[in-house]
């Protein structure tokens, strides 16, 4: 079974207006609220799906409660590491032109809690790939990342990261089955701004050499990505365009589509690519996750082409 985590979830308040007008107040259109982090979100995106997943995370307060609550509700399976604090609450606004994000720090995080998750890692009788994405708490330990890794692959559990840039970079010789980075943070990690296949190429290539054994390598804006598993590279782009609502949630729910499509079927990498984009996009002209009701006519709608080995 997948497992995910989110060791720093949030509330998302997804705020509409008109228009920002400095130093006055303004009244939003909407304002949407949604339980989030992008281990929930795989999760979430997972059960639309109709996947089971476990989702793990650290939450505190009546915002996590609110959290639990609703992953619960949605018919996913939770299993919650309680701690002190408020988990926080991001907001996002959009002003008809542009899209505004205040992310906030979160509840910190002890030994103690992390020692709890732990035990669960260790006790968990049916994991068998753990999803570890987003950022990490306040006062985390320096190794806590590391660690979780260690405890899942311990139990022969594959491990997918979607992390910041530094974070990936640390944790690639592990070797994670699957990272998720877009093009932005390979660029920080490798150096390499990736316009072209020959930059995707050379970007992929160093991300093999230090450990990582599959890439998933997102572009953002472009709906496009490019999937390399060490032997050869695909690319995929999307054919038409979306008017974007929210990006929030985007990037989790392309990784949990490319990996119902991919982890039991490693060749099915075009159908799995072709899932991934229209989900992404389906989910982007959303507030949260949407409903996904255009994913099937999206499938259609993405080339994927295999890019020829040199």
């Amino acid at each position: 079974m997948f497992y995910t985590l989110t060791a720093n979830p949030a509330v998302d308040m997804t705020v509409a207006c008109g228009g920002l007008v400095p130093d006055e107040n303004i009244r939003s259109g909407s304002a949407d609220y949604t339980p989030n982090g992008k281990g929930l979100d795989v999760s979430f995106a997972l059960k639309k799906f109709g996947v089971d997943s476990v989702a793990l995370g650290f939450f505190a307060g009546f915002t996590g409660k609110f959290i639990v609550d609703e992953t619960m509700n949605m018919g996913c399976l939770c299993r919650p590491v309680w701690t002190d604090g408020i988990t926080r609450i991001n907001t996002y606004l959009n002003d008809g032109e542009h899209e505004y994000g205040i992310l906030n720090p979160g509840a910190p995080l002890t030994p103690q809690y992390e020692q709890e998750l732990y035990r669960i890692l260790d006790t968990s009788g049916d994991l068998d790939c753990l999803v570890v994405s987003g950022s990490v708490p306040p006062r985390a330990s320096k190794d806590f990342l590391a660690n979780v890794m260690d405890h899942a692959q311990s139990r022969g559990s594959d491990v997918v990261l979607d992390l910041s840039s530094s974070d990936l970079k640390t944790l690639a010789h592990k070797k994670p089955l699957l990272i998720k980075p877009n093009h932005h943070e390979m660029r920080a990690i490798f150096g390499v701004k990736i316009d072209t296949d020959d930059d995707a190429r050379r970007a992929l290539a160093m991300a093999h050499e230090v450990g990582v054994q599959n890439v998933l390598l997102t572009m953002g804006s472009r709906g496009s990505a490019y999937f390399s598993n060490g032997e050869d590279i695909w690319y995929a782009k999307r054919q038409f365009n979306i008017k974007l609502v929210s990006s929030v949630c985007a990037g989790d729910c392309t990784l949990a589509a490319f990996l119902l499509k991919w982890y039991k079927d490693r060749d099915n990498v075009e159908e799995a690519m072709k899932l991934a984009l229209a989900t992404g996009a389906n989910v982007a002209e959303s507030v949260g996750l949407g409903d996904f009701a255009r994913v099937d006519e999206y499938s259609k709608r993405i080339t994927v082409r295999k890019l020829d080995r040199l």
